[in-house]
This record gives structure tokens, sequence and C-alpha cells, in this order.
């Protein structure tokens, strides 16, 4: 089925032929959309139906790719555990070393390198789609050295949290709550210290016009003073963006260099609005202090349900953490809808801050059928995995509630546009 998947993917005919400036034909198209179209006709009307086709079919590519990612990894500790494999590698090192610590280390190492090396063929699923939507201009090659990377560093935080929580367990009587004291706090640090670190696209001079829409759409919004920096995006994607980043001192709103290409100015007046009203609320630290709540629940329910299980004659508290794994991995399958549940309310504020802000409703829907059609983002997901997969209201919804139409998603019905805005 993956291979299938995978041919599928590679048979996608993404192109966007190009414009003198950089711009697309998909662009020009957006352009010649009326104000009076943008704001009374279906929005399944207003995009491209060619590429919604093809938006659709890699929508769900990658909603069977990410489910084979997780359930792989589940079926792979459930696997190491039952097998007595678990048990093989912790007498393995018991008879290479007497140090405890280093036996929970390589057997940390295990399972953290386990769930990236047996989700690999899925995450190649997923890389090549987005290689041929535009999402990634990352080689084959580099991105299989990445991954390999990235399983190294997967089997050091393994290796880490299994030897800090064993020792933990043995020395502390509330360890549990000592551990979710340190991943809160890491989440904080690290959403704080990201835009600081020398990772990721690199940052581009800020046009001094761009500069100042932002600058006064800061103050409208209630944040004065907060910077906008441009990401060099284009190095990596042709995908548009615009997000936030950091908290406090080091919050700050980004957009990509390819925004600024294919967004007009109303438009990117919208996308900047967007990106300064989730750093207006802090919704970056807000989501991760959210999935790192639903870990550490889905810890404390995992650690109880293998509880349940009985031990067998090779078992002791090493080996069962790959039970553990099992049922945590279960456990954040079942979570997972209720972090997007979260991120999608998210998301419905920031658009409605920044419809407040920009105060022009053409320009919203203009900016997100050009983000439908230029980055093939489908206007509704299946509703079967709607509600599961998407961080997001479907943009189909979005675009209604801006304009006053037709939800055209099933399960959408009328909207209301906003009062007080202009077109």
């Amino acid at each position: 089925m993956i291979l299938a998947a995978l041919l599928g993917s590679l048979l996608l005919f993404t192109g966007q032929p190009a414009l003198a400036d950089g711009r697309t034909r998909l662009d020009a198209r957006v352009d010649a959309l009326t104000a009076r179209d943008l704001l009374t006709r279906n929005p399944a009307g207003l995009v491209d139906a060619g590429r919604q086709r093809r938006a659709r079919a890699i929508a769900d590519l990658r909603h069977l790719a990410s489910a084979g990612w997780g359930i792989a990894q589940i079926v792979a500790f459930w696997w190491l555990w039952r097998s007595g494999t678990a048990a093989r590698i912790r007498d393995w090192m018991r008879r290479r070393t007497r140090s405890r610590t280093a036996q929970r280390a390589v057997f940390g190492a295990v399972l953290g390198a386990l769930g990236p090396l047996v989700a690999l063929p899925f995450a190649a699923v997923s890389y090549r789609v987005g290689y041929n939507v535009g999402v990634t201009d990352e080689r084959l090659p580099q991105w299989f050295a990445d991954y390999a990377i990235r399983i190294g560093l997967d089997a050091l935080l393994g290796a880490l949290i299994v030897a800090a929580v064993l020792a933990l367990v043995e020395k502390v009587r509330v360890w549990y709550l000592i551990l979710a004291a340190i991943f809160y706090a890491g989440a904080i640090a690290g959403v704080a210290l990201v835009p600081l670190l020398p990772f990721g696209p690199s940052v581009k001079t800020t046009p001094n016009a761009v500069a100042a829409v932002a600058a006064d759409l800061a103050r409208v919004i209630g944040i004065p003073g907060t910077p906008l920096v441009v990401l060099a995006s284009s190095h990596h994607s042709n995908a548009m963006s615009s997000n936030a980043a950091g908290i406090g001192p080091t919050s700050r709103a980004q957009i990509g260099d390819v925004t600024l290409v294919h967004l007009t100015a109303p438009e990117l007046r919208v996308a900047i609005s967007h990106a300064i009203a989730h750093v207006r609320y802090g919704d970056v630290l807000h989501q991760t202090l959210m999935a790192v709540t639903l870990f550490v629940l889905g810890a404390a329910i995992a650690v109880l349900l293998s509880d349940r299980v009985g031990f067998r004659r090779d078992d002791d508290a090493l080996s069962r953490l790959a039970l553990v794994a099992t049922f945590l991995g279960l456990v954040l399958i079942g979570a997972y809808p209720i972090y997007n549940t979260y991120a999608r309310n998210i998301e419905t504020r920031a658009d409605r801050v920044a419809l407040e802000a920009s105060g022009d409703r053409a320009a919203t829907v203009r900016a997100m059928v050009r983000f439908a059609d230029d980055d093939l983002v489908p206007l509704c997901d299946r509703r079967s995995v709607r509600w599961y997969f998407d961080d997001r209201p479907a943009l189909g919804g979005r675009i209604a509630a801006t304009a006053g139409t037709a939800d055209p998603c099933p399960g959408g019905g009328p909207a209301t546009a906003p009062a007080g805005t202009r077109t």
C-alpha cells in the first residue's frame, strides 16, 4: 500500500508556470476576481478546480502516511516487549556492564531510535508528497541524512529520559511531579529560545514599507513594537507562510519571502495581522503547553494501563518500558483530536482578530483563495477525517465565515459576515 501511495504521489503534477516577476498565472487568475465575486460566490467557485482535485489527493496521501507513521511505532513497541526482545537487550547490556545507568541509557536509546526507524517508509511518503507540491526543496539524499540525524537525536533523548526517570523513581517519592515540572520548564524555555537559535531559514532584511505596515497593525492589535521578521523560506520551500515565534522579549511575527512575492498589499496586511494576532495571545506557548499537558497525562495513563498487564518471567521495570511506550502511543492517538480542536479554536480567533485589524473582507478572502490555489490546500478535507487530522478549520469554512456565504464543506451551514468591515 505504501509503495502504491508513493507511486501515486510521484505522478501528481503540481507545477505553476511563473511570470516574469516571480508570481504565477494562478496569482493572475486570483487577481482578476472582483470584490463582488469574492464576497458573493460560493468558495468552491473561486478556486481552481483542477488543483483542488490534486489537493484532496495529496491530503489523502498525507493522512494515510500520518496514520501509518503512528501505528507502525505502536506495533513496534508492542513487538519489542511481547517478543521478549526488550528483555534480551536488557540482559545483553547486563552481561557487558554493571552500570545501571549505562544499561538504562542503552535501552532508552533503543526505544528512541526504534520509533523513527520503523516509521521511515511513511515519513518518506510524506516527504515525497511535500517535495512534489513544493513544501520542501530538499533533495532525497539530504532528506535521508537529516532523518538519520533525527534518529540519532531521538536515541540520545530516549537515553537521557529513561536514565533520568528511573533514577528519579528510585530516589524521589514524588518523581512524577518533578518530571512534569521539567517538561513544562523545558517547553517554556524552548519556545522562548527557538527564535534565537541558528536553525531553520535565515533572516532577510525587512523592506521598510512592510515594516511600517507591521508596526501599524501591531499598534492596532494592541502590542506595539512587535517586530516582523522576513525569513528566507524560498531556500527550502515554495509555500507561503506567516506565523508567530517566541514569547516575551523574544516574541515576533514571521513571514516568508515567498509570501511577499505572491500576496498583494491588502492581502499582505491580512497575513501580517494573522501572525501578530498569534503573538498577541501567546498562541505558540499555549499550544506547546497543551501538547505537554496531553503528553504528561498520556504518560500517567500509560503507566496505569501497563500496571494492569501481568508480568512475564523475563520482565522487570526496564524491559516493560516498551509496554509503557505502546500504551503511551495508543493514548496519544486518542488525544490527538483534542489538541487539534484546541488549535482550530486558536486559528479561528486569529482569523477574527486579523479581520478586525485589516478591516478588509475581500482581501482576506482573496488571500485564502490564493493560499488554496498556490499551496494546494483543499477547501474541505473529507468529513470523516477532518475532525481528527486538521489543526486548522476547513479553508472553505473560513472563506464562508469571512464572506458571509454558505459553507461548502460537508456539515457546514450558512455564515454571517462580521459587521463593521469594508470591502
